[in-house]
């Protein structure tokens, strides 16, 4: 067997990804029509387009080290260079972002610095995901206490090898097939307590039963709480679907 030392592979896949960025750039380049773009400071850059067959593709265009301060003026010298360097800062027409003050400001420095359809009227285009996000976390928060006591039952069964051992049998006592596992969601992201409380629905009875034959577990909602859950997980259903 031949080893290929670390130096070999990092040359050899940074001179693939210029080819590929070169290939992608002389497409964009012979591109008629305007690209919109998507830009988060988390994640990436990308891009969509339409081509010749009406086909939508994306890509992404960069991911880009974004030191301290992340505000207006610093995205918007992060994106313009990005724009440059692919040749498409004649070619945009509208920048997708979310709601954050920062994306504003830089929205509104772009316009000055672009070239861009109907003086710009439709180019910054709000995240519909991101207002979607806003209002469930919003509505989250009147259902809080019902939604911890499902939190708190999750983390104490997951909680150890034997709690878990523990959990299994119950399901079993209860006949209910173990199909789906636990999970424990994080609670700044809304569309992972939507997992958990779907989760948490289909064992409900288990949790009920632990209650009864584990004097340490203390979490199990009431009929009442586990009502509301239901609910809640309808409400998030929806959000969860369209998002």
């Amino acid at each position: 067997m031949k080893f290929v030392i670390r130096n070999t592979t990092r040359s050899d896949v940074i001179k693939l990804f210029v080819k590929k960025k070169e290939k992608l750039k002389l497409f964009l380049e012979s591109f008629c029509g305007r690209v919109p773009f998507t830009s988060d400071c988390w994640t990436s850059l990308n891009t969509y387009y339409i081509d010749a067959n009406g086909v939508l593709h994306k890509r992404i265009l960069k991911f880009s080290f974004m030191p301290p301060p992340h505000n207006g003026v610093s995205l918007v010298e992060k994106l313009l260079l990005l724009l440059k360097d692919w040749g498409l800062d004649k070619k945009v027409m509208c920048l997708t972002v979310d709601n954050a003050s920062s994306n504003d400001i830089c929205v509104d420095m772009m316009k000055l610095q672009l070239k861009l359809l109907c003086n710009g009227d439709y180019f910054h285009v709000r995240c519909c995901a991101n207002i979607l996000n806003l209002i469930v976390k919003e509505g989250l928060k009147d259902v809080d206490d019902a939604v911890s006591k499902v939190r708190e039952c999750v983390k104490y069964c997951k909680g150890s090898q034997v709690r878990k051992q523990r959990f299994l049998e119950s399901c079993k006592l209860c006949d209910i097939v173990y199909s789906k596992g636990l999970c424990q969601d994080v609670p700044t992201r809304w569309n992972s307590t939507y997992l958990m409380l779907e989760s948490a629905i289909y064992y409900k009875r288990v949790f009920s039963h632990l209650q009864v034959v584990d004097s340490n577990f203390t979490y199990c909602p009431r009929v009442d709480e586990w009502a509301k859950i239901e609910k809640i997980c309808g409400f998030l259903k929806v959000f969860y679907e369209v998002t």
